[in-house]
């Protein structure tokens, strides 16, 4: 009979733990389920939105006349790109909030200036606290603390340009050098200015911490303005050696 007891409480507690944890797998499937849902389709979060030639725009807030400086930046430094596509229909998301911002980055890369989903079969962009008047976005740093909101949209953008020229695979599987560096190319600019970038390639040349961006930028604008490699060239070669490249561009500094 005691055998039989134990038998039957440790069927019991296995069902119990067995129930729960099941449970807890539904909840985790449920949560992550929304969270996809609210990063493909978060407009309902967002009350205001225009369309300004084949960008959209969200935000919280109601909009003023500067969102068209804003875009007429972006326009013009997305048409001066070979790869500029104006079928792609981008939506910018303004969140005005740090917070929402790192909610919808899902802990990752909470504190960029702007975030996209290059796995998602979306064109959302999500822009950190910005003062559209001024053309600025925030970010929480000591350093590189903020930047022109246009240059990042234009630099958002240019990965979905990327994305749809190249294919999803290509687009996952192509060294971070190549689209990070063309996408500052295309907004003019790095977050560090050319004297902050140099002196901190120079003071520590073999580690890019703190200027890795600057440093890709500076790649990329060597290839495609010395080197008078195209494009499209760019991205499909696969023979370039960026730590050679790196020493050409560091030499010139």
């Amino acid at each position: 009979m005691e055998k039989l007891l134990n038998a039957y409480r440790a069927y019991r507690a296995a069902a119990a733990k067995n129930k729960t944890y099941r449970i807890v797998r539904y909840a985790i499937f449920v949560i992550a389920a929304a969270c996809v849902f609210l990063l493909v389709y978060p407009q309902g979060v967002f009350a205001h939105e225009i369309r300004y030639n084949h960008i959209t725009v969200y935000s919280r807030q109601p909009f003023d006349d500067s969102i068209y400086a804003v875009l007429n930046r972006v326009e013009a430094q997305l048409s001066a790109s070979p790869l500029n596509d104006t079928t792609l229909e981008p939506k910018i998301f303004l969140t005005n909030s740090q917070k929402l911002y790192t909610f919808l980055s899902l802990g990752i890369g909470w504190n960029s200036f702007g975030k996209g989903y290059p796995l998602l079969p979306t064109n959302n962009v999500f822009i950190n606290e910005a003062d559209v008047s001024r053309d600025l976005v925030f970010r929480k740093s000591e350093t590189g603390s903020q930047r022109s909101l246009s240059g990042v949209i234009s630099h958002e953008i240019t990965h979905l340009l990327i994305r749809k020229k190249f294919g999803y695979v290509k687009n996952i599987t192509m060294p971070s050098w190549k689209k990070e560096g063309y996408a500052e190319y295309v907004a003019g600019g790095s977050t560090l200015n050319q004297e902050t970038g140099v002196s901190l390639w120079k003071a520590n040349p073999n580690d890019g911490s703190g200027y890795q961006y600057f440093k890709y930028y500076l790649t990329v604008k060597y290839l495609l303005e010395q080197d008078r490699l195209p494009v499209e060239e760019l991205f499909n070669r696969g023979d370039i050696d960026q730590t050679q490249t790196e020493k050409k561009v560091f030499s010139t500094l």
